[in-house]
């Protein structure tokens, strides 16, 4: 800095981006459908994880599905309770 104003930092390193897969042409790619992406995704990548995933799915409803049965239960309890009036 000199006298109070600040300078400004140039960054020499940068690099431009290259885009291999832009084409130059108009012409349209074909659009895969939704059926061919979430067959490709169950065959290569979701294999790897499935029992892991399966096993905390597993978890989550059931400690989601706990307090539900323990609601149920308390609102039986009221409903038997105000049903004596």
């Amino acid at each position: 800095m000199r006298s109070g104003r600040m300078s400004l930092i140039a960054n020499y390193n940068y690099h431009s981006a290259t885009f291999e897969s832009l084409r130059a042409n108009c012409r349209r790619s074909p659009v895969r459908s939704f059926w061919n992406i979430t067959g490709d995704y169950l065959r290569n990548e979701a294999r790897h994880d499935f029992l892991g995933e399966a096993a905390l799915f597993a978890v989550m409803v059931i400690t989601a599905f706990l307090p539900l049965i323990s609601n149920a239960h308390a609102l039986m309890g009221f409903v038997r309770a105000i049903g004596n009036y």
